[in-house]
């Protein structure tokens, strides 16, 4: 999975994320973080699972490639609704995902 974003700074992305998960009650199960070269999604209730994405400048912004996942043994049944979830936020928030 590949994101792009048009924002080329990486905490404005994180930002936007952010605020569009709000005061939603994903927002408990949820932590996005970004450090300089990756993108870090941790899904946290009976077990946490990760996702690791790396980042890479694009033409117009940042491009995010998924690039490891550790899905904890709870979480595996429901991974892609939450995947679908994430697609929807990362969407909301000025992203594109390409398959």
């Amino acid at each position: 999975m590949r994101v792009k974003f048009n924002e080329s700074d990486r905490n404005k992305v994180l930002e936007n994320i952010k605020s569009v998960l709000g005061q939603r009650k994903l927002a408990d199960l949820l932590d996005f973080s970004v450090t300089p070269g990756s993108l870090i999604v941790k899904i946290s209730k009976l077990g946490t699972s990760e996702l690791s994405f790396t980042e890479k400048a694009a033409a117009n912004g940042i491009e995010y490639t998924l690039t490891g996942e550790k899905i904890a043994l709870a979480h595996r049944a429901f991974k892609s609704e939450v995947t679908e979830k994430i697609i929807k936020i990362v969407e909301k928030a000025g992203g594109t995902v390409v398959a």
